[in-house]
């Protein structure tokens, strides 16, 4: 693509991209209203409806499937949009009672300059004492010492991982349009992070590091690195989810990205209903 990009191709691009990558590793996933809804593991963010409504209207029947699809197995209906979704979806929402849970900016960077290409100026430092390594997918133990490390990465400081998270670290450790990136100290490994590249988009997600190891520039090293790396295989424009005003948010301005769109998750809270923590 030789001319700029437009907001609305970027968020196509990227919802569609998330919209299948949770379809393949969710325990169950069904296409409506364009986009898919999927479940799994009560508490992880695989219970998410994403990427409807950016293909045309959407009816009420359709959301009345999501609340069923949801409801029916104890969770708490959860629909992720974007500001290209049809009115119509909006308006259905709204009459069945969903409310604002959170936000989420998808910052993005043109990376087919030569700033992104493997040793350009875009190159974070590796912190001394530190090595960022490619996670072996057939290696399990690695792939599960990693897993529990981002996992633990998310969690409050004093709080051990839940299982179910640990595990959906791992299915995307062994997807295979994703690379996961590790960072080490000592053999330990102590943070990592995701990269995914279909077609001209990737994708940097799930990336966080333990709370004794922060503020010596891993995350940083772990963007720069997987951008470079998403370059090398021909992406031509790197996206990456924060929520508002975070440390990731912050890093990522700093190395040329912006905010594409603001991303919306509404909820139908209810009793009995498991949310997605986090």
């Amino acid at each position: 693509m030789d001319r700029p990009w437009k907001l609305i191709e970027i968020a196509r691009l990227e919802e569609t991209r998330q919209a299948t990558g949770i379809a393949e590793i969710a325990d169950e996933a069904r296409p409506v209203a364009g986009g898919v809804m999927c479940r799994g593991a009560p508490g992880t963010w695989l219970n998410t409806a994403t990427a409807i409504g950016l293909s045309g209207p959407v009816s009420a029947e359709e959301v009345d499937e999501i609340l069923a699809w949801y409801e029916g197995h104890e969770l708490e209906p959860r629909v992720e949009i974007c500001p290209y979704v049809d009115p119509t979806l909006i308006a259905s929402l709204a009459r069945r009672a969903f409310v604002v849970r959170m936000f989420d900016n998808v910052l993005y960077r043109d990376i087919s300059d030569s700033a992104a290409k493997p040793g350009g100026e875009f190159a974070a430092p590796i912190p001394p004492g530190l090595e960022v390594r490619e996670i072996d997918a057939a290696d399990g133990a690695l792939v599960r010492a990693f897993a529990h490390a981002v996992a633990t990465g998310f969690c409050p400081t004093g709080i051990v991982a839940r299982e179910e998270d640990v595990d959906l670290a791992e299915r995307c450790a062994r997807h295979p349009r994703c690379t996961a990136l590790g960072a080490f100290a000592n053999e330990r490994c102590v943070g990592g992070g995701y990269l995914e590249v279909r077609g001209e988009i990737a994708a940097l997600f799930y990336l966080s590091v333990l709370p004794e190891f922060r503020g010596r520039g891993i995350q940083s090293a772990m963007i720069a690195q997987r951008v470079a790396m998403a370059a090398d295989r021909g992406a031509r424009i790197a996206t990456i989810g924060a929520r508002p005003g975070v440390a990731t948010e912050r890093n990522v301005r700093r190395m040329g990205f912006q905010v594409a769109y603001t991303k919306v998750s509404l909820v139908r809270p209810g009793a009995g209903l498991s949310p997605v923590i986090g």
